[in-house]
């Protein structure tokens, strides 16, 4: 799961970098299922991951991600990150969370699951005109 681990952070930087979600992409399984946040924003498999990773990347204009700690086991790992940048607004942003992922348990296997929890103080700011 190490390598997973690492192989995930290193896609994820891609796609802060390139907005390119494909090294994401093909890090996923074909039954995975992703999660954000709240039950809206679901998906499963690669092309599921593609549209999740897009529809991410997508509300950022410039994104820098930092993992700050991990917990990794024999088939998940907890991820802990704060992203700052800007939204495509323009305008600033800092927020934190927690990304979980999961796979079979093999170094080089594909992920499995991958479920995000983070705080969305800064969206709703900028939903409601007050960011």
């Amino acid at each position: 799961m190490h390598n997973l681990t690492e192989r995930f952070t290193a896609a994820l930087h891609h796609l802060d970098a390139e907005s390119d979600p494909q090294p994401l992409v093909d890090l996923t399984g074909d039954e995975a299922e992703l999660v954000k946040l709240n039950s809206t924003h679901e998906a499963r498999g690669r092309e599921g991951a593609q549209r999740f990773w897009e529809d991410y990347r997508h509300v950022f204009g410039e994104l820098e991600t930092t993992f700050t700690s991990s917990t990794v086991g024999e088939k998940t790992a907890a991820l802990e990150w704060e992203s700052r940048g800007t939204l495509r607004s323009g305008k600033p942003f800092s927020y934190r969370g927690v990304t979980v992922i999961e796979g079979d348990g093999s170094d080089d296997g594909l992920l499995t699951g991958v479920r995000t929890y983070y705080d969305s103080a800064a969206f709703l700011q900028e939903t409601a005109g007050t960011a």
